[in-house]
């Protein structure tokens, strides 16, 4: 596993709207690997390997990552913010932040700050307008010398490994989907005739942009979406009604809209390979890229496969490092036991 660009991916911003910079790593990184790249104006990214083959399997996990943006600059230097995705105001109360300064190029900078948590507070029922930005200036005029309006703002950077195997960071969604993806594409290269373009979306945090381009782009013969899922295993007060476990293998989606013959395979994958699942019934949203690209073209077969994860939307969500090489080796035994034959429709004889 190659943890380096686990990392990499981890520490790279891409707040929702802004992945031109985490894209151009990404297509570095996988440049000895791809034989073809596919790039559009949105800022998705296709990787192909076996770009010859009638067979062509998309895999998707998007690559953005949810945050906030300077909306306001106060008189007093304070800067006023609105959110990038569905993040949670508490989860940035009192805490160390990054201002990220793109340019038209991918590059960026970092302006250090903090978002204050006054003694006094009570920030149980918050809203992303309470959340005050203080970059220690004391003017609108000083704010403005360091920042602007529609600037990005993230968690600072908190990658870590901690026991059994588990990571903890910011932006584990969907970053280990991406990374799962290049994984795959690297393994699949020698070992399979069989076409694989991975698909870096771009905007699924918001507008679920990058899904919707993305069956244009490749025209797929069928389609698996990676994203994370909601481990159960430690209990609050939210009501799930699956069994999720880190460590437990991949969480695939039961749902009228996956594609049966999909879902057959990749369990006989699993039983060939003694990797444990577990599931996860959704009747009818998923809030993923999945929603999307189900339905495009002349509908497309696909599945969602999540990856467990704790403490979503924060900046210390937690994975499994276990149940990432499961994926890994989950699709790269479903894409080359895939034939031209295979049939994704059930009711042809």
């Amino acid at each position: 596993m190659n943890k380096k660009l686990l990392f990499k991916l981890l520490q790279t911003p891409s707040i929702s709207g802004n992945e031109l910079a985490i894209q151009k790593m990404l297509i570095e990184e996988l440049k000895d690997i791809d034989d073809t790249i596919i790039t559009h104006h949105s800022y998705n990214t296709v990787h192909v390997v076996n770009k010859e083959s009638k067979i062509k399997v998309m895999l998707l996990a998007h690559i953005d990552e949810i945050g906030l943006v300077i909306e306001k600059i106060e008189d007093n230097g304070i800067c006023k913010l609105t959110n990038v995705g569905a993040i949670k105001p508490q989860m940035y109360m009192g805490q160390h932040v990054w201002v990220v300064k793109f340019d038209s190029n991918g590059q960026y900078t970092y302006i250090p700050g903090v978002i204050g948590y006054p003694a006094n507070y009570n920030c149980a029922n918050i809203s992303v307008n309470d959340l005050n930005l203080d970059l220690g200036c004391h003017s609108r005029e000083e704010t403005l010398k360091l920042v602007q309006i529609g600037d990005m703002v993230i968690h600072q950077d908190n990658v870590q490994e901690l026991a059994n195997h588990l990571l903890t960071s910011r932006a584990l969604d969907d970053k280990i989907g991406v990374f799962i993806c290049a994984e795959v594409l690297k393994r699949v290269k020698t070992k399979t005739t069989n076409g694989v373009y991975f698909v870096a979306t771009v905007g699924e945090e918001t507008t679920g942009r990058g899904a919707y381009f993305a069956s244009d782009m490749v025209n797929p013969t069928c389609a698996i979406v990676l994203d994370v899922g909601s481990s159960t295993d430690v209990k609050y007060k939210e009501k799930f009604t699956h069994e999720v476990s880190l460590g437990g293998g991949p969480i695939l989606t039961i749902a009228s809209n996956a594609n049966q013959k999909l879902v057959e395979l990749l369990k006989e994958s699993a039983k060939r390979l003694n990797i444990p699942l577990q599931y996860a019934v959704e009747t009818a949203k998923t809030y993923t890229d999945f929603d999307t690209i189900y339905k495009k073209n002349k509908g497309i077969p696909s599945e969602l496969i999540s990856i467990p994860l704790r403490y979503m939307h924060s900046a210390t969500e937690v994975c499994s490092l276990d149940d990432i090489q499961y994926i890994i080796e989950l699709l790269v035994d479903f894409i080359i036991n895939l034939d031209e034959h295979t049939n994704f429709n059930l009711l042809e004889v």
